[in-house]
């Protein structure tokens, strides 16, 4: 009899770490268990200490927290962000390495034809994270007040030589400087620099016409009344910044909006279960206080959306950088 008790009391022992391990195993649905202790690699197309490491940092921090597993940020920066695209795409589809994208994911592809990457086909999205309104900014002294002001003096005065200082060419400045061009029949003059940190400095100076800055560039600036915005690129409201017309507002921009935007995404092939762990760890990360305060005083918008709803978002602004790329001739290589 105490045989027969001894092997009950070893079945139960048996079935309680089945169900732990079990348990376990349901923090990411499709990884095998023998690897759940494997941390995730974040891979981040940028150095350290940027904005986009930043934003990085932060969610990382939370997704750690919500499946059970160490998530690692790894910068690999270069060539626009497209190094560590490969680098996510020649991983394993397996869950082990996450891919944060954006607005160069779908536009570097578009200016340099040596790049071999298919946003569509190649990634599959999980989620949006950020958005990070542009601003296009004029020094304190300049006559002009909006951006219609400006427009409409150019195209009367007939100047030509007016410009405007983008940190490089083919960049998301770059491409609302054009779009301006464009839409408000105009022909400033593009000023690309190498990288962005001497043209607030030149703005304030004088020595550029106007720039197109981040938001969390230009903020101390626009703070200490050194520059003045005269519009921001995003669709969504900037509290930052109430008083200054969004891009879609103004004529003949027909509710266009052109924010930088960051997002999480895995390999095409990857198993919807973990797809569907990592986009509902994304979405709570994004909810929770602290995140959304470290990001917004960093200037930076949190704009969470679904795997499903970031295709469809991206989808409409490919086809903008297409036609802006098209029409201003821009390329890169």
């Amino acid at each position: 009899m105490e045989n027969l008790f001894a092997w009950q009391r070893a079945g139960r022992r048996r079935l309680l770490n089945q169900l732990a391990l079990l348990g376990a195993s349901v923090l990411l649905p499709g990884i095998g268990l023998a690897q759940s202790d494997k941390p995730v690699s974040l891979i981040v197309g940028y150095s350290a200490g940027g904005s986009a490491d930043l934003v990085a940092r932060v969610v990382g921090a939370e997704l750690s927290k919500r499946l059970g597993r160490q998530v690692i940020v790894e910068n690999v920066a270069g060539a626009s962000g497209m190094i560590a695209a490969q680098k996510a795409l020649n991983a394993p589809a397996d869950g082990h390495f996450i891919y944060m994208g954006g607005t160069d994911t779908v536009l570097v592809p578009m200016v340099n034809p040596k790049v071999r990457l298919d946003w569509e086909k190649d990634l599959l999205p999980v989620g949006r994270m950020t958005t990070v309104p542009m601003v296009f900014a004029v020094p304190t002294g300049s006559p002009h007040a909006t951006l219609s002001d400006l427009a409409g003096a150019l195209r009367k005065s007939g100047k030509e030589n007016f410009n405007y200082a983008t940190p490089g060419i083919a960049t998301m400045q770059h491409l609302y400087g054009s779009l301006i061009n464009k839409r408000a029949k105009v022909e400033m003059l593009h000023i690309p620099y190498r990288g962005g940190a001497q043209i607030v400095n030149d703005l304030v100076g004088g020595q550029v016409d106007s720039a197109v800055l981040v938001l969390s560039t230009a903020m101390p600036f626009l703070k200490e009344g050194k520059i003045k915005a005269l519009s921001v690129s995003d669709g969504a409201p900037v509290p930052q910044l109430p008083n200054v017309r969004r891009i879609g507002d103004e004529e003949g921009f027909n509710g266009i909006s052109l924010p930088l935007w960051q997002g999480l995404f895995v390999k095409a092939g990857t198993s919807p279960s973990i797809v569907a762990a990592y986009e509902k760890a994304l979405l709570d990360a994004l909810a929770q206080p602290d995140v959304r305060t470290k990001l917004t005083e960093a200037g930076i918008t949190v704009a969470p959306m679904t795997g499903r709803e970031l295709r469809a978002f991206v989808g409409p602004q490919a086809a903008l950088y297409r036609d802006i790329v098209k029409t201003a001739k821009i390329t890169m290589e």
